[in-house]
């Protein structure tokens, strides 16, 4: 046993008071200043979402924070805009900035089906795109490895547009951080008819090589996709529950997978109308998502 010498342990102590207090006190309030910080954000982007208005001050949001802003946003949102329900995500987007695409939540409220009729003014500067969306149909999902796993996991695919509220003006440049911070910006998925995954089908090959045109109220093409894209769809799928899983979520038989834009945006403001008609996903072409803005 050593033996105790009081002088010498009783000026450890002090040392380690003076010193330590100190820089333990700074963390605590360094800790609480980032969860105001983070509280703070979340309010303005819940504002500026459900008072449709528009954020004229960028905000900095850090790559650190970013998941935290983002679940205390959602927070705010459940009470009126419903459970979690599914997750969307930029992965069909290839960017050497990420080693996972941005996710965001989707909630109950943020669906609606094909043929809805929006009001331009319930969103903050709206933008569509078209996207596909996939129903997860076995827990297997979290564990595949190959798109032939994911095809035997998920339920169906589903045609959709992806409605995105520009909530901060575009004058200002609006970072990754801020955009993921803000839910990836989705106001809502408008949703087609829903098409099951039979194993029988070649799958794969059909989700390469599908095509879609959106057309507005007078017949125009305002968008195409003729080309396979560079990321396959199910690979997106697959990119998607590994993002997710970073986050400490597990994909379940239901949820709602938007695997990010297939088209760039349009601005809705001058739309009365709106149509996607995909080809190459059903056997008949009838593959198709409609909507109404007033």
């Amino acid at each position: 046993m050593f033996p105790y010498n009081s002088k010498r342990y009783g000026f450890a102590f002090l040392f380690c008071a003076v010193i330590g207090f100190p820089l333990f006190f700074s963390t605590i309030v360094q800790a609480a200043n980032q969860a105001s910080q983070i509280e703070t954000q979340a309010n303005i982007f819940f504002k500026a979402f459900t008072k449709h208005q528009l954020i004229e001050t960028p905000l900095n949001v850090s790559f650190e924070s970013v998941v935290d802003v983002q679940n205390y946003y959602i927070a705010l949102l459940r009470p009126t805009w419903g459970l979690d329900v599914g997750y969307a995500s930029h992965a069909m987007r290839a960017n050497a900035q990420w080693e996972f695409p941005p996710t965001g939540i989707l909630l109950e409220n943020m669906f609606t089906g094909t043929r809805a009729i929006i009001n331009r003014s319930y969103g903050v500067q709206m933008h569509a795109a078209a996207e596909l969306l996939f129903r997860v149909g076995a827990d297997e999902i979290n564990a595949a490895g190959t798109r032939e796993d994911a095809i035997l996991a998920l339920h169906s695919v589903i045609p959709g547009v992806r409605l995105s509220d520009h909530l901060i003006s575009r004058a200002h440049p609006v970072s990754l951080p801020l955009n993921s911070a803000m839910n990836l910006e989705v106001r809502f998925c408008v949703l087609g008819g829903e098409i099951p995954l039979s194993p029988e089908e070649d799958w794969i090959e059909k989700l390469e090589k599908f095509s879609l045109v959106m057309y507005d109220q007078n017949k125009n093409e305002i968008a195409v996709r003729k080309e396979p894209n560079a990321i396959h769809p199910l690979d997106a799928v697959l990119t998607t529950r590994d993002a997710l899983h970073q986050r400490g979520i597990q994909l379940q038989p239901n949820d709602i997978l938007a695997i990010g834009r297939l088209t760039e945006e349009i601005s809705v403001e001058e739309l009365t109308r709106l149509r996607v008609v995909y080809k190459g996903l059903s056997d008949d072409d009838s593959a198709f998502v409609y909507m109404g803005f007033q």
